[in-house]
């Protein structure tokens, strides 16, 4: 058994400011509808930056979050959906998913096989 894994993000104040502004850059050209794709995106950003090491300090490999436009493109039409009818509340219930949904997309991909 590998034991407990301990998992360290390399997400550096540059890479964030740097994605902000693909996104700040998006939401106006796209009406505001990449505020649906974002959080997605988000997450995925986050787990991509986070490498997972064996509790001696050993790197096992690194998260890889899978999503892309067509693994959630059925989850934003409901959840937009659900949202407008909604009046936004929705949007609450959406975000717990989103989560869930980039989890269930990742995997460690260690460098014996990378």
């Amino acid at each position: 058994m590998q034991g407990n894994l301990i998992l360290k993000s390399s997400l550096t104040i540059a890479d964030i400011i740097g994605h902000a502004i693909i996104w700040v850059l998006l939401v106006p050209l796209t009406l505001g509808f990449a505020l649906f794709v974002y959080p997605y995106y988000l997450y995925r950003f986050v787990i991509s930056k986070t490498t997972a090491y064996s509790a001696d300090g050993r790197e096992i490999g690194r998260l890889a979050c899978t999503i892309d436009l067509a693994t959630i493109i059925g989850n934003i039409v409901i959840w937009a959906i659900i949202s407008v009818v909604t009046l936004g509340v929705g949007y609450i219930f959406f975000m717990y998913k989103i989560i869930a949904h980039c989890m269930s997309h990742t995997r460690v991909i260690s460098h014996a096989s990378a």
